[in-house]
């Protein structure tokens, strides 16, 4: 018994041509269930006009349809696009329609009555869609390592939900799993804290909508109590097409660790070239906070 994630298929367009209305009704309904948009023809003409306007992923179609039959329209669709995927239903009966439309290079079929589960494996293998699918786990996984490895903090939104959040981010905070950091953080509204925030006004709104600029945070642990002396400069950013935001969290001390390491090497070259650099030990001090004395 097959079983199939709907994510699978969620991006599919599909041209299903059928003349017998009972089991058109039946399949159409099964179909819009998983693939993105479904396009109906009920004979050959019909369908071949779809194609010509929508150019679907794939096209499965019945044989014996009146004005034009399954195979003759299956040729005329291979005249515009010779590597679309066409899928055959038919019956034991049809075997000299078998004949040709192997001849035509159509090589995947589906018996009569059409099995539900068996439409959606052979969708699945006619659009490679299981080897996609396992090059994506793949590549994901070789992100999550990567980022995992990464110190600094960050998570991935898609629309509410935080999809993902990098082990360095989980174990500061305190979070076992991404489940309890997600539960946490629609409970626990000032987890994060800017300090320019108003009353009630939600912090991830507030960076997004000021996205231009980074901002200075603070975090709290995973059970919402004080917040952590450490502080964060958060960054954000939209990918549309992915329809994913990601935020990014550089701790304040480890930029200030850099600016010093900048300004004290600019402060040697200066000294082994006799120049004394008044403007970067000023510079320095106040990253350090040293006072200068009269």
């Amino acid at each position: 018994m097959h079983s199939f994630n709907k994510e699978t298929f969620k991006d599919i367009t599909l041209l299903y041509v059928e003349d017998d209305e009972m089991t058109l009704e039946e399949i159409s309904y099964f179909l819009k269930r998983y693939v993105k948009e479904l396009f109906i023809a009920k004979d050959g003409v019909e369908g071949l006009e779809l194609f010509k306007k929508k150019r679907p992923d794939i096209v499965i179609t019945d044989i014996q349809m009146p004005k034009l039959n399954g195979l003759n329209m299956a040729e005329k669709i291979f005249e515009i696009d010779p590597s679309i995927p066409i899928v055959i239903t038919t019956a034991h009966s049809e075997s000299d329609s078998l004949s040709k439309a192997i001849e035509l290079g159509i090589d995947k079929y589906l018996l009569k009555p059409i099995n539900m589960q068996e439409i959606l494996a052979i969708i699945k293998k006619s659009l490679y869609l299981d080897t996609l699918e396992k090059k994506n786990n793949s590549y994901e996984e070789y992100i999550q390592f990567i980022l995992d490895c990464n110190s600094t903090f960050m998570f991935v939104m898609n629309s509410n939900n935080v999809e993902y959040a990098n082990k360095s981010l989980l174990d500061l905070m305190g979070f076992e799993n991404l489940d309890t950091f997600n539960e946490q953080i629609n409970k626990c509204k000032n987890l994060f804290d800017i300090e320019e925030l108003k009353a009630n006004e939600n912090w991830i709104d507030y960076v997004i909508a000021n996205k231009q600029r980074r901002h200075l945070v603070r975090l709290k642990s995973s059970k919402c109590e004080k917040l952590f002396k450490r502080e964060f400069y958060v960054s954000y950013k939209y990918f549309e097409k992915m329809n994913k935001s990601v935020f990014v969290f550089v701790d304040k001390n480890e930029e200030k660790l850099d600016e010093i390491h900048n300004i004290s090497n600019k402060l040697v070259n200066d000294l082994n070239n006799g120049i004394s650099n008044e403007n970067l030990m000023n510079e320095l001090k106040s990253i350090l906070n040293i006072s200068s004395r009269n």
